[in-house]
């Protein structure tokens, strides 16, 4: 197989898998739906054989609306952050090799995904050796007290020119769970069994978060 498409509504390619198992957000990941207005979506598969032809399958499937957040978790909150000691790229708690600058750190909870900003603004190539202006995407589940975080949210081909393209640890999680608490304009995050598995993620999540604006 030369390679494997994944297009939703139209032409737009949202992914392409060019080495086995093909499946969307490669290996570990999958497509999550939350980005897509509610409602009827047409996902197609092309595949592209090494001698050209081509074999496509689409199914037309309804998409349900992302549940709103709780009012006192939505929006952005922030949190300036000495990273001094947190996981190593490379290292076992960063294994994906994730840059985290020291500075302040933005999290949003919305109906789509959780939005975390890094500290400064992104500027081409040189934020792929700082982490300047990286913006993760994650797909999540909540309830009145606790957060499921999972993988990235993708919907476009990666793209190292992009702020946004990259993920905590691996792009399907792993995932973790977590407590969280408001008080006044304070948001508490802390991992449910002490650490989060995916370590530079649980270095920058846990603590006091203050709310922004």
């Amino acid at each position: 197989m030369a390679r494997v498409d994944f297009l939703i509504d139209g032409r737009r390619v949202r992914w392409t898998e060019r080495n086995p198992p093909y499946r969307y957000a490669d290996d570990g990941g999958y497509l999550v739906t939350s980005w897509l207005t509610p409602g009827r979506h047409r996902f197609r598969v092309r595949a592209t054989a090494k001698d050209g032809s081509v074999a496509t399958n689409t199914v037309v499937a309804r998409v349900s609306p992302a549940p709103t957040p709780p009012a006192k978790l939505a929006g952005t909150w922030q949190r300036t952050i000495d990273t001094s000691s947190a996981p190593k790229p490379g290292s076992k708690g960063n294994p994906t090799s994730t840059f985290t600058p020291s500075g302040v750190y933005r999290i949003t909870f919305e109906k789509r995904w959780i939005k975390d900003q890094f500290p400064g603004k992104f500027v081409y190539p040189a934020s792929n050796k700082t982490g300047h202006g990286f913006i993760f995407l994650s797909d999540y589940t909540f309830s009145p007290r606790l957060l499921h975080v999972r993988g990235e949210v993708i919907f476009h081909p990666i793209s190292f020119k992009l702020a946004e393209g990259g993920w905590w640890c691996h792009e399907g999680g792993p995932a973790a769970d977590y407590r969280w608490t408001v008080s006044r304009r304070t948001l508490t995050l802390a991992p449910v069994r002490g650490t989060d598995g995916c370590g530079i993620r649980g270095f920058i999540w846990t603590g006091e978060w203050t709310r922004a604006g």
